[in-house]
């Protein structure tokens, strides 16, 4: 098949059920250049001051979708991250190339000096590729996956801390010990309220889907946790995942993390949910000691690569 009629070009609204349908196969397919999967994806598009018609692309062949790259800014930081998803049948270094390119042009039209990808560790081929292409591997993150039906969770002593479910109306309580917990990590985009307020109010998501650690009502901690569900299947799930754990710098040292972790994974336990999983900074070495500690095995590693623009 010629690469003439293979073509690059802006994502249109029209294109959505096209590309939830190309998602949904490439999910099916081991894919070597990256984590995203349809749900990040789905998620993406409705994201607060995103605009994918301008920071979305598409590779087209012969009418076809075969990939794309979404260019996700964070300018705060001064970096935008690059999701590229090529299909199996099409992943040539050509494609995902011309692709990883678009998303570049794109960084250096809105200023950032720094642009970021995620590959799997074992991905050979995205390595030599983006090596070639001037990016240099920055930090390694490590998935994790805890047995939940066959763990028995400590009991935790909880009479210095109250713990709750976050309530409707407390967003902002939220983005506040989000901010203060992760200030100057490592890749940490500062949130903001509408953010909050989209994720807690996704499909699926609630309230009391995260749990806040607090002293006298002052959230010091929290463990913000997430149901996965199934595509014909939104009522149960076996599947959950710590989407984010936190404690504000002036508690640390008390245990407040490890307690808030075991009133998250008790709350998913209670819903039915046999395993969770989590993403963890490699070089956080406390929250690594917790994780393993509570049972968390390691998956595998996604590798973040980096390129510096002039």
């Amino acid at each position: 098949m010629s690469e003439s009629a293979f073509i690059i070009r802006n994502y249109r609204p029209q294109d959505f059920n096209k590309l939830v349908e190309f998602g949904a196969e490439a999910e099916k397919q081991k894919q070597s250049y990256n984590r995203t999967s349809l749900q990040d994806l789905i998620e993406s598009l409705s994201r607060p001051h995103h605009f994918p018609e301008n920071n979305l692309f598409v590779a087209e062949l012969i009418g076809d979708i075969i990939g794309y790259v979404d260019v996700v800014p964070e300018l705060e930081i001064g970096r935008v991250v690059l999701c590229c998803l090529v299909h199996h049948d099409y992943r040539k270094d050509v494609y995902v190339k011309r692709l990883v390119e678009h998303g570049l042009i794109r960084a250096t039209e809105l200023g950032v000096k720094r642009v970021h990808i995620v590959i799997p560790q074992e991905s050979m081929m995205a390595k030599r590729l983006f090596s070639i292409m001037g990016f240099r591997f920055v930090r390694r993150f490590l998935e994790l996956k805890l047995d939940l039906y066959a763990s028995q969770l400590p009991d935790i002593d909880k009479n210095d801390i109250l713990f709750r479910f976050l309530r409707g109306g407390e967003e902002e309580k939220l983005m506040n010990i989000q901010n203060r917990s992760f200030a100057n990590t490592w890749g940490y985009n500062p949130n903001t309220l509408e953010e909050v307020i989209y994720r807690s109010s996704l499909p699926n998501c609630s309230p009391e889907d995260v749990i806040l650690a607090c002293e006298a009502d002052n959230p010091i901690g929290y463990c913000w946790t997430r149901r996965i569900f199934g595509k014909n299947d939104t009522k149960s799930s076996d599947k959950g995942r710590i989407y984010m754990l936190g404690v504000d710098p002036n508690y640390r040292g008390r245990g407040v993390g490890k307690k808030v972790l075991m009133a998250g994974l008790s709350y998913l336990k209670s819903k039915g949910i046999k395993s969770v999983e989590l993403t963890v900074d490699s070089e956080n070495k406390v929250a690594c000691s917790l994780y393993r500690l509570t049972g968390f095995d390691v998956l595998g590693c996604s590798l973040w690569y980096e390129k510096v623009l002039s």
